[in-house]
């Protein structure tokens, strides 16, 4: 049989609790719990546990969290934040607790973070967009103030920009994200009389969403919109639904982010130095484009 050390007596030698937390906005989401599950699966095998906790998008529900889990005393943390701004997390956090940011970090960090290049991203989208001859792109996504939704906002207005087209504020719809808010948001543009012929959505689900809103509208996808997601979440390659996306490789930025955390849990807190990574997304084409 192999040895495996003990956990307790080890935390007790090292003063650790061989712990750390995880804080994410949005466990039902297919996004998520793939990271997380990366995460998990790289700190498991360095002997650690790992405590999830879920947001439910609410920022006092974050900082309570954080809270509980540094009563705990746990040895370190990765965050998936929702935060606008560093000092309404770090604030709360020891200066000396190792501190990943996964998937989306709040302005003005210092701290390590893995995310997808989400600008790169979603300049891939339109760009796809438009060269199915689509000039008048609409961009549908939540009305969180996270950073991956304005660098995603940022690439869709660069892409626009690169060939010409001015990007039409009416064309911008964000509102809460719910189950169908791609549908509702796409509806009230057509009811509207402001026909998009292509949408970039912010993630799948929304992408989903505004797929059906248009097809009970008696349009047809990709014919009269066009349809383009993010996230490349699994159900994205159904044969009944085929969605265009952005895929975002979430196992492996989890245990990216994993990666990163073990190796300033075993630095002395003057040694740590911020590591940024940046993955490369990938355009994957399907039948709403």
């Amino acid at each position: 049989m192999g040895y495996r050390p003990n956990a307790i007596a080890r935390g007790l030698v090292n003063r650790t609790t061989m712990t750390i937390g995880l804080i994410i906005p949005d466990i039902t989401s297919p996004f998520y719990p793939r990271v997380a599950l990366g995460i998990e699966d790289t700190m498991l095998k360095a002997g650690y546990n790992v405590f999830l906790c879920n947001t439910n998008w609410n920022p006092e529900r974050e900082k309570d969290y954080l809270d509980n889990l540094i009563q705990k005393q746990v040895d370190g943390l990765i965050i998936s934040s929702i935060a606008r701004h560093a000092g309404d997390v770090e604030s709360l956090i020891p200066e000396d607790m190792p501190l990943v940011y996964v998937s989306s970090y709040p302005e003005g960090t210092a701290h390590s973070y893995v995310l997808i290049d989400n600008i790169r991203g979603a300049d891939m989208a339109v760009t796809h967009l438009i060269s199915r001859k689509r000039t008048k792109i609409a961009f549908i996504g939540s009305d969180q103030e996270i950073h991956s939704l304005e660098d995603r906002l940022s690439g869709y207005r660069m892409a626009l920009h690169r060939v010409g087209l001015e990007p039409n504020d009416s064309m911008v719809v964000l509102d809460k994200f719910q189950e169908r808010s791609g549908y509702e948001m796409i509806k009230n543009l057509l009811d509207r009389g402001n026909s998009p012929d292509g949408v970039f959505a912010e993630n799948d689900l929304l992408a989903m969403g505004v797929v059906q809103g248009i097809q009970d509208a008696g349009l047809r996808v990709p014919e009269d919109i066009a349809v383009i997601g993010f996230d490349d979440i699994s159900i994205a390659s159904h044969p009944d639904i085929q969605l265009s996306t952005i895929h975002q490789p979430k196992y492996r930025i989890g245990s990216y982010a994993a990666d990163i955390l073990l190796r300033q849990l075993g630095q002395n807190p003057g040694e740590r130095h911020p590591e940024r990574m940046s993955l490369q997304p990938e355009l994957i084409i399907r039948g709403t484009s």
